[in-house]
């Protein structure tokens, strides 16, 4: 989960921090008197099954206890600011994509990316593409996986 990587999303929740809690190389100081998480404010009763590395799991451990809540409450306030992010965001969909893809293929598409963002005079990234990939191959495809493949077929033509 990049969010409990983000400075920016822990930062984002240090209002609640009723102990101490160090993030890297920055430490912040917990009130007693701190914000109280409403959780009822903030979940809508949906279930979401997700797992973490150990390592991130620890990180989360400690965030909850610094912030006097369970680890799936302080899991979901990290979720939604990495959510509200769009550094995170950003950084999520960008190494999704390049997993999914072999090399030849995030090349293709890489060299797209950089015709659009010429055409448009403005950098256009990966996260700005997928949503518009996904709107563009409107068929029976099923994964994201399988809509960047035909989409980067479709349109590496018109650039060589």
């Amino acid at each position: 989960m990049a969010a409990v990587n983000s400075r920016e999303s822990i930062g984002s929740l240090s209002m609640y921090f009723k102990r101490d809690y160090r993030h890297d190389n920055t430490f912040f100081s917990g009130d007693f008197e701190a914000e109280v998480i409403q959780k009822r404010a903030i979940i809508q009763k949906k279930r979401i099954h997700l797992r973490f590395k150990a390592y991130e799991h620890e990180r989360i451990s400690a965030l909850a206890y610094s912030m006097d809540c369970s680890v799936s409450l302080a899991a979901t306030m990290l979720l939604i600011a990495g959510i509200r992010n769009r550094d995170v965001s950003t950084q999520m969909v960008d190494s999704e994509v390049i997993r999914l893809l072999d090399p030849g293929r995030l090349k293709s598409l890489k060299m797209i990316q950089k015709y659009i963002s010429k055409l448009n005079d403005e950098h256009i990234s990966l996260f700005s593409l997928i949503p518009y990939i996904g709107h563009e191959v409107v068929d029976t495809t099923k994964t994201l996986h399988e809509k960047v493949n035909l989409w980067i077929d479709d349109n590496i033509k018109n650039i060589d």
